[in-house]
């Protein structure tokens, strides 16, 4: 069974990432120059990839592409959203094993800019 974004509570976070980058896209892609891979599981088992590209042109956030990640974050769906949202510590969830980071770990830190643009979204949420 393919995974569809629908089923992903991420996938909101996903879609306002993009509107992010359609927004001020640039400025990110000078400051993060990374792609992103996440790796989601939903509670239903589906695993669903989202790439996230702040290094190229604009940026762009696409689903269930196989695009050459700098850096690859796998986790639950729930454990996403509470990431992007600011509930949940992720170097907490790294030590916790809820969050797993294939790849330079030093851009995963530069995740910290997307959180704090995200923060302006909490209330829309």
């Amino acid at each position: 069974m393919v995974a569809e974004a629908s089923n992903f509570k991420s996938k909101e976070i996903f879609d306002k990432m993009g509107e992010v980058l359609k927004t001020d896209g640039s400025a990110l892609v000078k400051k993060m120059k990374a792609v992103f891979a996440f790796s989601v599981k939903n509670s239903d088992g589906q695993t669903a990839v989202w790439t996230v590209d702040v290094k190229n042109g604009n940026g762009s956030v696409e689903f269930g592409t196989d695009k050459k990640a700098d850096v690859t974050l796998t986790l639950s769906d729930v454990d996403l959203v509470d990431l992007m949202m600011g509930k949940l510590d992720a170097q907490k969830a790294f030590f916790q094993g809820k969050l797993k980071i294939k790849g330079n770990m030093g851009l995963a830190m530069r995740l910290k800019a997307f959180q704090s643009e995200m923060d302006k979204y909490k209330a829309k949420l």
